[in-house]
Order: C-alpha cells, then structure tokens, then sequence
C-alpha cells in the first residue's frame, strides 16, 4: 500500500466501527411491542389518536407517489 493510503483506511474502518457502535445504541422498535402513541388530524377536521383503537387490529400504509 502506499504511504498515504494506510491512514485513510485506519480513519474509514474507525469512522465505520464508531458508527456501528452509535447505531447499537439506538432502541430499535420490535415486531410485537407496542406502538409508540401519536395523534393525528384527519381531512375533515376530528382528531384520532391511537389510544382510541386499543385492542383493535390496525394497518399503517406509509407510500409515496413520486
């Protein structure tokens, strides 16, 4: 390897393990835990909340349309 190259990939693998590291640290939600609470307006003005579906069966889509 040349001389310059040895401290690049000493700073990449470093860089790479820290954020490995950083990214272990993150609580990760799990299938099977309970969804975080939230709230949200619908188009014609009422107010739901998840709260408001306990013990019911509920689907999130989140899509785009590009």
């Amino acid at each position: 390897m040349k001389g310059g190259m040895r401290p690049r990939l000493f700073l990449l693998a470093t860089a790479l393990l820290l954020a490995v590291a950083a990214l272990a640290q993150v609580k990760q939600p799990w299938i099977g835990n309970p969804a975080p609470s939230f709230s949200l307006s619908t188009l014609d003005g009422k107010k739901l909340s998840l709260s408001g579906f306990k013990g019911k069966l509920v689907v999130l889509h989140f899509g785009t349309g590009w």
